[in-house]
């Protein structure tokens, strides 16, 4: 009997294993006709129609038929629901929200006297955004899928082509005889891995099929496209189960892209290091918004950590062999990477190597095990022969065998059961097996006597805790040197002081405050602003007051700045009468941004970053203003009410 929450009525005979089974997993299914042939990063586990039951998504892989396409399978529980076939074998497949997991209310959504129907139609529309979409990375596009239909289709961005190459092909129609291969061979100047697919093509060519193959693509335009090798996906704010995510794109060209899910547009670019290199595997966590992390493994072995802001990824180690898995803890923000020369190594984020274990066997596929119920994050590794490992850092915590050799893992939620590991074999065998939720891994002892490479201190001796080592030698390092460390302090502090003594003049100068700072014998004049509204036309309130106890302000204007490329405001400049102390005065101001009207976006190089606008207070007759501030815009909504 397996517990209750995954409904798997039509189980398989359980597999025999080679050892002892484990008793903290429950075999909920092993079906060996299920004939799947997978990539370790083309699974997901995915809540696709919002009811809180999981299904599995997986890519099934022809490995003997070169003629059929690879197809999107989803299953549901052990029942196959359906499955859409595949332009070419994808990279990597990732479920996610386009929208936040609460949905917004009518109230929320609308301002002013709009009527209850158009909020109940709103309020719909917005609850559409809770499905889960999938996205298939497939050569230089990222298919996605909604309800398991097609629902948009992005291609990255093409890079820059030769010139010489565009001049050639400009002259290869009207061209014949030497001249012709004169040009051919100019061609094979240019690298590579510079040239359009369609010149790689015209030089593998032999001679008697080139002028056919110059006329059919004598009118194509040339085109550059870089292929997608990697993909994961990122929080774009909250760190929510179902909150919205970014996907995280990486191109042979050796270039990260964080991708918006709901505009599709990229959000940052970055290189993967300094000297470039093709990615391979991704592991990234953390939130846009807030800030993230990216961790790279290039097919040449380098090891790369890409922050938020960073235009290139840092190099962090080189690995000594080719990298299987990778994943980057989310607790401890360590790197975890499985080699193909039987070793499991964790570095630090600087590159330092924490810990290696030899394993029994060369590694297939690794994925990460969260188990916050039990505080722990595990790692689990499939090796060839079928052994299955989880190791607690460098501890092994427990292992089972399965029937053929693994060929992807994916753990996380499936059905109504919270902990579930999915495993596929080479052979095509489909197995699911459950943690039991009274499941406990010793994490202090290592089992089945594996020792791991790193050194232990001998029996004997006083184990010291690691914690209280690190203070102990913190300790005798500050009495060793303590003038010198006492001296840095103090020159961080008078250099801190000396920074905040700048930027404070800074802001005096600049006059960028919500308060009047220049003495020209006015009362000092305090100013507030508001933005109501969804788009593309807000509302500007400013409250202007005077907090002097006796003293009038005159003679005082009102300046709003916008760039006119994004917004148009309506009477930017306003005379202000006297304000007296106590009384306040209320200003409105109408900004409209500027949207295409054949689809009612706005423009693309609107960014959150450069969405303000300037409000200056100045006084007749001078030239430094009172006050200036930056209001930031928000970010209008989508011209969703004229469809209803």
């Amino acid at each position: 009997m397996h517990e209750p929450g995954l409904n798997l009525t039509d189980i398989s005979r359980p597999c025999r294993s080679k050892t002892k089974p484990t008793d903290k997993w429950l075999d909920a299914q092993c079906d060996g006709t299920a004939a799947l042939h997978t990539l370790p990063a083309c699974m997901t586990l995915c809540d696709l129609k919002n009811d809180n039951y999981y299904q599995l998504v997986i890519v099934d892989v022809p490995l003997f038929d070169f003629d059929a396409k690879p197809k999107l399978k989803v299953y549901k529980g052990t029942n196959l629901i359906s499955e859409q076939h595949l332009p070419g074998i994808p990279c990597g497949v990732a479920s996610l929200y386009i929208n936040d997991q609460e949905p917004r209310t009518p109230s929320k959504l609308l301002v002013g006297g709009l009527s209850s129907r158009v909020s109940v139609l709103t309020a719909r529309f917005a609850l559409l955004g809770l499905v889960s979409v999938i996205a298939v990375a497939v050569a230089s596009s990222v298919l996605f899928y909604r309800n398991m239909k097609p629902y948009y289709k992005y291609t990255i961005p093409s890079m820059t082509v030769e010139p010489l190459e565009v001049d050639v092909w400009k002259k290869l129609p009207v061209e014949r005889g030497d001249t012709l291969d004169a040009l051919v061979d100019s061609l094979r100047t240019i690298e590579p891995s510079q040239m359009t697919l369609q010149t790689q093509e015209l030089l593998s060519l032999p001679e008697s099929e080139r002028g056919g193959y110059i006329r059919s693509n004598a009118d194509r335009q040339l085109e550059r496209l870089s292929i997608i090798t990697a993909m994961d996906t990122i929080r774009k704010a909250s760190n929510e189960t179902k909150g919205a995510a970014c996907l995280v794109l990486a191109t042979e060209s050796g270039e990260l892209l964080v991708l918006d899910t709901q505009a599709f547009v990229v959000l940052a670019q970055a290189k993967v290091g300094p000297f470039g290199g093709t990615p391979s595997l991704i592991s990234a966590s953390g939130q846009y918004d807030i800030d993230y992390r990216v961790v790279i493994v290039t097919r040449e072995g380098g090891l790369y950590l890409l922050r938020k802001g960073w235009l290139a990824g840092q190099h962090i180690v080189r690995l000594e062999d080719p990298a299987a898995g990778l994943s980057l803890l989310p607790i401890d923000q360590t790197i975890v990477v499985v080699c193909m020369n039987q070793s499991l190594v964790c570095y630090s984020k600087k590159g330092k190597k924490l810990w290696t274990v030899k394993l029994p066997q060369p590694a297939v596929c690794m994925t990460p095990v969260s188990l916050p119920h039990l505080g722990i994050n595990l790692v689990c590794v499939g090796l060839r022969g079928g052994l299955v490992q989880f190791y607690c850092q460098k501890k092994l915590v427990d292992q089972f065998y399965a029937p053929e050799s693994v060929s992807a893992l994916s753990f996380g939620r499936l059905g109504q059961e919270e902990h579930v590991l999915i495993l596929v074999t080479v052979d095509g065998s489909l197995i699911v097996k459950i943690l039991k939720r009274t499941a406990e891994f010793a994490t202090t002892d290592n089992l089945y006597d594996l020792q791991p490479t790193t050194t232990e201190e001998p029996p004997g001796q006083l184990q010291i805790p690691k914690k209280t080592k690190i203070f102990v030698e913190q300790t005798l390092r500050e009495k060793e040197h303590a003038a010198t460390i006492h001296n840095s302090f103090q020159s961080e502090l008078w250099r801190m002081r000396l920074t905040t003594a700048r930027a404070t003049v800074d802001v005096i100068s600049s006059a960028d405050s919500n308060v009047s700072t220049v003495d020209v014998g006015l009362a000092p004049i305090k100013l507030a602003a508001e933005v109501l509204g969804l788009g593309p036309v807000f509302k500007l309130c400013l409250l202007l007051e005077n907090i002097a106890t006796r003293k009038e302000a005159a003679g005082l204007n009102v300046l709003i700045q916008a760039d006119h490329r994004h917004y148009r405001v309506d009477r930017p400049y306003v005379r202000l009468p006297m304000l007296v102390p106590g009384t306040p005065i209320r200003l409105d101001f109408r900004l409209t941004v500027t949207v295409d009207p054949t689809d009612g976006l706005p423009p693309v190089d609107l960014t959150p970053e450069n969405s303000h606008i300037k409000v200056l207070v100045f006084k007749t007759g001078q030239t430094k203003p009172l006050i200036a501030s930056t209001v930031v815009m928000p970010q209008p909504e989508p011209q969703i009410l004229n469809s209803f």
